[in-house]
Order: C-alpha cells, then sequence, then structure tokens
C-alpha cells in the first residue's frame, strides 16, 4: 500500500500536539520534518527540537529532511528518528553520509532536486532506503506540481525494477487529490502532503479524500 507522510510545514504550530494527534487519527503513516537553513534553500525553518518533539509526541515513523549545506554536522543530533533524508546536490561524499546515517540506526533517503539529474544518484541506489523525489523546487509550502516530473519518477522506478532494488520512492512537492493519483501511477510508493493535509481545515478528511484519490492505482 502507498504510504502517506504528513509534512507539518503546514502545521498550526501553536496546536502543534493536536495536529499531529489529527493526522495520527486520521490514519497517515509517518511524519515529515523540514529542516532548512536559509543557505541550501532560501527559506529557515524547524530546528532540531521541533523534531525530537514530534518524535515524543506521536508513535509513527519520523522523517527527518535536511535541506541544509553541512549534511554531517547534523546527523548525529538526530539519533533516534526513523528516517533521514539529504539532498544529494550538498553532499560531496554520499557514502560517508549513508554510512553516518546508518550507524545511528536510521534508514537513510536521498532527495533529489527537479534540475537534477538521476545520474546524481544511481550509484547509491542499492545503498538508500529511499528516494525522495522533490517535484517542486525546495524551501517554501503550498508550490505547484512540476508536471515532467512525473516522467522523472517513472525513469527512477524503472531503473529500481531493472536492478531488482529494494529502494522505495518518495515525492515530495504539491501533492493533493489531483496530483497524488499521477505520482503513484508513475511509481510513487509514498506521497507526502503538507498544506493539502494541514491547510484545509479539517485533517481528518483531507487525510481521507487524499487516501481516496490513490485507492486502488497502481504503477504502469
Amino acid at each position: 500500500m502507498v504510504k502517506i507522510g504528513a509534512s507539518i510545514l503546514s502545521a498550526d504550530f501553536s496546536n502543534l500536539k493536536e495536529e499531529i494527534k489529527k493526522a495520527e487519527d486520521a490514519g497517515v503513516d509517518f511524519f515529515h520534518v523540514d529542516m532548512m537553513d536559509g543557505h541550501f534553500v532560501p527559506n529557515i525553518s524547524m530546528g532540531i527540537g521541533i523534531a525530537k518533539h514530534v518524535k515524543k509526541i506521536t508513535k509513527l515513523p519520523v522523517d527527518v529532511h535536511l535541506m541544509v549545506e553541512n549534511v554531517s554536522l547534523f546527523i548525529d543530533e538526530f539519533k533516534g528518528m526513523d528516517y533521514i533524508t539529504f539532498h544529494i546536490e550538498a553532499v560531496r561524499f554520499p557514502f560517508r553520509i549513508i554510512n553516518k546515517i546508518n550507524e545511528i540506526n536510521a534508514k537513510p533517503i536521498v532527495a533529489i532536486n527537479p534540475a537534477t539529474p538521476l545520474d546524481a544518484i544511481e550509484y547509491i541506489l542499492d545503498d538508500v532506503y529511499g528516494v525522495l523525489v522533490m517535484t517542486v523546487e525546495p524551501g517554501f509550502a503550498g508550490q505547484k506540481f512540476i508536471p515532467v516530473m512525473l516522467k522523472k519518477i517513472r525513469k527512477l522506478k524503472s531503473l529500481i525494477v531493472e536492478n531488482s532494488y529494494d529502494t522505495k520512492i518518495f515525492v515530495d512537492g504539491g501533492i493533493n487529490i489531483e496530483t497524488a493519483p499521477k505520482a503513484v501511477k508513475a511509481g510513487a510508493d509514498a506521497i507526502i502532503a503538507a498544506s493539502a493535509i494541514f491547510g484545509k481545515g479539517n485533517v481528518q478528511e483531507s487525510v481521507k479524500q487524499l487516501r481516496e484519490a490513490i485507492r486502488g492505482v497502481k504503477y504502469g
């Protein structure tokens, strides 16, 4: 079954615990926490404390998305998290980052920006738990899905299948009831939504609609 991740970037931070509980009760599969440094992306968002706070609130897996320049400086701070996502564009030695993430018993996910070719991650595909395909330019919630990224997702899926890898495909950016089924059909194993879950007022209904939109949709 395709998993749904709730990105707290669009959550009401004055009621974060309640927001997380609502999403949890609505049936999301994991939480996604974006950490931005204002350098790798033109925005500053949640710090280490927020991710740890989310982990204390929920029993679901927590994915920390490092949109930062100095990835290696932060990994040890996130010990106890389930997934740690780093950008291939931000690292020179990805195998070292992957090993470091494995050492703290988290699952490594490599993120790739819209304009970055798949060649950049081809040789680490079998060493990561998943690939996060960004379908918007990273940094801000509420952006529109870039349609040509469906071609990228499909190409990545083919690469994974052809090599018999067990690598999962996560898709993040502009995910809603219209784009989610397209991403799943192209090969996504998990979709991540922010404003489509937390930005519509009724979290329970938003997750239900998203789940309904991808129900029965298969890769191919």
